[in-house]
């Protein structure tokens, strides 16, 4: 539509960033004395509750409890609008930068699905989420990892509703289903352009004043070698004309 290609997997990014945070939960099943039988982690995926519980019913090999999230819908945030025309540079060679304007402020909303068959399960879930959103969870992430840019990423809990899937029916399985809603504060960049670097400034300065003389004055780099981002300083030359 413009002219060029862009992609920065910046949603990718915000995908993987939520499901990283929710993919070390565990269930533990307890004996009769109290300790623990067994333990086991909570497998998540990306994708509709509904299309897992379909798989359920099929008798498909698929097990409760299970995890699963999807974003629901995007909103643009105007209320953390950077400024527009300020760009982040990174030293792509001697003479090259890559640079890139700040990004656009976009609020993902996303639906959290906790499935499980046992009313234990579930809370076991909820107790190990819910104490750490008050209502909000940050979380640091790598948004322009070409560009080393990071920041710190809010998760908002908005919401948590229960569904009891069970209808009477003694062939459909029953489900009773968590669900935790989320608004993501991300960013979305647009393309990275290379800028050159500036090594040197030639100036010539005519005054023609009674008593001043037209100069060249010429800055260059201390020592010559220098990097874009090396603090070496500069030698400056004045020569008369």
């Amino acid at each position: 539509m413009f002219g060029y290609h862009a992609y920065n997997k910046n949603i990718r990014n915000i995908v993987v960033l939520f499901g990283t945070v929710f993919n070390d939960i565990s269930v533990k099943r307890l004996k009769s004395d109290g300790t623990t039988d067994r333990e086991f982690k909570i497998p998540i995926a990306y994708g509709p509750s509904e299309k897992f519980l379909s798989k359920l019913n099929q008798q498909k090999t698929i097990t409760l409890p299970r995890m699963s999230f999807e974003i629901t819908d995007y909103a643009y945030d105007p209320v953390r609008k950077l400024q527009t025309t300020k760009k982040h540079k990174k030293v792509k060679s001697v003479t090259q930068l890559n640079t890139i304007y700040n990004p656009v402020p976009y609020d993902f909303n996303i639906t959290l699905s906790i499935m499980v068959k046992y009313s234990d399960d579930g809370t076991q879930i909820l107790e190990q989420i819910l104490p750490y959103f008050t209502p909000e969870f940050q979380v640091t992430m790598n948004e322009m990892s070409t560009m080393g840019i990071k920041r710190d990423i809010p998760i908002i809990l908005t919401g948590v509703t229960t569904e009891d899937s069970y209808e009477g029916d003694f062939i459909t399985r029953r489900a009773l289903i968590h669900t935790l809603t989320f608004t993501v504060k991300g960013h979305i960049y647009g393309r990275t352009v290379d800028q050159g670097i500036i090594r040197e400034v030639d100036v010539n300065l005519g005054a023609n004043m009674n008593d001043r003389k037209d100069v060249n004055i010429d800055i260059k780099p201390d020592p010559l070698t220098a990097d874009a981002d090396d603090d070496f300083g500069f030698t400056t030359t004045i020569t008369d004309l």
